[in-house]
């Protein structure tokens, strides 16, 4: 399906939106899940920042880099690092990567896993963003009649949410961005299609992350990037049967790899040895490692003596032709 335009309340993602304190988690954080601290914002109350780890940093294009909050430090962003995410065609995608200037210690957390495998409809997934919250309950009337809107908080805040896949393959179209992702719709409590901490994205969650749980092991799907609604709903709140739309980052997984992963982590066979990464690969001495060759090959004394061989061969060669090279104009004088 392609989304040429969004509707009239789309914009930015930033929040999360409950129905009704029944439906809130009664947790600040998702029970076992470890990537918790790796979502943050930009500084100055910005949107939503996911550290991917390894000093990189994922957010949606139109959010930007910038500092970061990590473990109560601010990390600046190194300049230049910025790198949008692109599509084959040579188009850009709503989301970017960065690096982080190393002026602090990084945290010594985990590299953030990117699906490998792209959304399923249907699938539950795991919301998590900085954004405004539900402020109160406003009535307006549409064509079917009165409906209700949950009118958003001008500041936002930390929140984690659950939804389910509606539609796993779209085209967001933003402008001159051009997205593959994948849409969460907002339903009612109760509803079959609706999930126990059923939530809308809003104003501020821009870049926050969705996540899945597969065979046990929690993975970063997609990237929130925009909402969108029915038209004659009030423009700051959210109403039953509205469209969260996250980028599928499964989709742009080997892109988000090549700018964000050393050699030794970024999961490809770079030295053609049949062993991939840290810490298979003999030749990484870490996952920041840039090279997998390995250091130690000509350890070997075999290897050393071959070499050599090979070297003399050269050598004896070289100096034969130069010789043969130089006769006939001795034999002229």
């Amino acid at each position: 399906m392609l989304v040429a335009a969004l509707f009239a309340l789309a914009g930015s993602a930033d929040a999360l939106i409950f129905a009704s304190p029944d439906t809130e988690p009664a947790t600040e954080t998702p029970p076992d899940f470890p990537y918790w601290e790796h979502v943050t914002q930009r500084r100055y109350d910005g949107p939503t920042v996911i550290y991917l780890g390894n000093g990189h940093a994922l957010t949606a294009r139109h959010v930007g880099m910038g500092e970061i909050f990590l473990e109560g430090e601010i990390f600046e962003p190194e300049r230049g690092s910025n790198r949008t995410i692109l599509n084959a065609s040579g188009t850009a995608a709503d989301a970017m990567v960065f690096a982080l200037e190393d002026g602090h210690p990084l945290p010594d957390w985990p590299v953030v896993p990117i699906a490998t495998q792209p959304p399923r409809e249907g699938e539950d997934v795991l919301l998590v963003g900085f954004g405004r919250e539900r402020e109160r309950v406003d009535e307006f009337e549409d064509e079917a009649g009165p409906r209700f809107s949950f009118r958003w908080t001008r500041k936002g805040a930390k929140r984690w949410a659950t939804n389910r896949i509606t539609s796993a393959f779209d085209v967001l179209a933003q402008g001159n961005l051009t997205s593959r992702a994948f849409v969460l719709r907002f339903d009612e409590p109760y509803s079959p299609h609706s999930t126990r901490y059923e939530a809308q994205a809003a104003v501020g969650d821009s870049g926050g992350g969705v996540f899945v749980r597969r065979d046990g092991v929690w993975q970063l799907l997609g990237l929130m990037v925009s909402v969108s609604g029915i038209r004659n709903a009030p423009q700051s709140g959210a109403v039953y049967g509205d469209q969260t739309y996250a980028i599928d980052l499964s989709h742009y997984r080997p892109e988000i790899l090549r700018w964000t992963r050393a050699a030794c982590s970024n999961e490809i066979d770079d030295d053609g040895d049949e062993r991939i990464d840290f810490p298979d690969d003999p030749g990484c001495d870490g996952p920041n490692d840039r090279n997998e060759r390995d250091a130690t090959a000509f350890a070997d004394p075999s290897l050393w003596i071959a070499g050599a061989a090979s070297l003399a061969i050269l050598l004896v060669g070289g100096f034969a032709a130069a010789r043969l090279r130089r006769t006939p104009a001795s034999v002229g004088d």
